[in-house]
């Protein structure tokens, strides 16, 4: 009954908890998160504008391989250039999501012991200690399960959309793509709290498998999904989108009247206002997460999922014998149709 009422967590009561978190310490912690986010930002945006370059390049490339003005080996290096740049923003993507995660634990930590700082010191502590093998792994099987779930929509788009034409395939093709859209909402929501699920029991984790983190959190959003979805929405998604539609229509006007000094003065803006804004994005993920936990019984939710150490080691294998099954012999069938002496 007790974990009943932890289940969902009152807006007002939330917000007020949220500015103890984050205003003592907002510009300690928005220099360092705005920094690295926008210097992410910026790779990001140079490597895929380098990737449309070269892509486009490869284009006339083939065009002038048709004609035997180039040599085919020319777009196997573009190519490997396209391939290397995704590479490139892959493992830039997998760093920031350290970086990310390492603010959350800074967050949480805060909540444990008020006297410790946000700061660029504190958040790099936590990065440094960060089992950065064991948070991949989760990433990658949050990302393959999300696109399991995903997979059997796309399958039935794929199938069905060549065969209509018109508006039924508009209104299919959007309706399929808002499903599978809500499939993937629902299933993040479900894995939110992995990350701080595996720190829970971060010990135990050594040699097991990180879908524990992924089961552990379906069952601790269980009932909450709902409250989880709205404070989210009302604290991050919906600042962040007023704050985009407001400069990015900035930036619209902009290139309509081809005043182009605003276009930049607009993107800029979106960009550096949303940067600022995630220290409250982090806090606000750490936060939940603590206040949902209070009274809860964690080793109830890793129920019938860690593996016993002797298992993990091989240990309970090392005495075990194998033996080979007897066949059991058949009567000949001479023997069946003997008849019986008597005595």
């Amino acid at each position: 009954m007790k974990m009943e009422k932890q289940r969902t967590l009152p807006m007002e009561e939330f917000v007020t908890s949220l500015k103890k978190l984050v205003k003592p310490n907002y510009l300690k912690a928005m220099w360092p998160v705005a920094g690295v986010s926008i210097i992410f930002i910026a790779l990001v945006s140079i490597l895929t504008l380098l990737n449309s370059n070269i892509a486009a390049s490869m284009s006339m490339t083939m065009m002038m391989v048709m004609y035997g003005m180039a040599s085919p080996v020319a777009i196997l290096f573009s190519l490997l250039e396209v391939l290397g740049i995704f590479a490139i923003i892959a493992v830039l993507a997998f760093f920031y999501s350290f970086f990310a995660v390492a603010t959350q634990y800074t967050y949480q930590d805060k909540l444990a012991y008020p006297e410790q700082p946000v700061s660029a010191g504190s958040i790099w502590m936590h990065y440094k200690h960060l089992r950065k093998n064991q948070l991949w792994r989760i990433m990658l099987y949050v990302t393959l399960f999300t696109f399991l779930w995903s997979l059997p929509l796309s399958i039935v788009s794929a199938l069905l959309l060549p065969h209509l034409s018109g508006m039924a395939a508009v209104y299919t093709g959007w309706t399929i793509r808002i499903l599978n859209d809500i499939v993937v909402l629902w299933k993040s929501i479900e894995y939110s709290q992995s990350y701080f699920l595996y720190r829970e029991k971060q010990p135990q984790f050594l040699g097991q498998s990180m879908r524990y983190a992924l089961t552990a959190s379906r069952r601790f959003m269980t009932g909450r999904k709902w409250n989880y979805f709205a404070i989210v929405f009302v604290l991050e998604l919906l600042p962040i989108l007023v704050w985009s539609l407001i400069f990015g229509g900035l930036a619209f006007y902009g290139i309509y009247t081809a005043t182009y000094v605003l276009t930049y003065v607009g993107i800029v803006v979106v960009i550096v206002g949303i940067a600022c804004y995630l220290p409250v994005v982090y806090a606000i993920l750490a936060l939940y997460y603590n206040k949902a936990r209070a009274g809860m019984e964690m080793d109830v939710l890793f129920t019938d999922t860690f593996k016993p150490v002797a298992d993990l080691t091989g240990e309970a294998y090392v005495h075990e014998v194998y033996v080979e099954k007897q066949t059991k012999k058949q009567p000949s069938s001479a023997a069946k149709h003997e008849p019986k002496k008597d005595k």
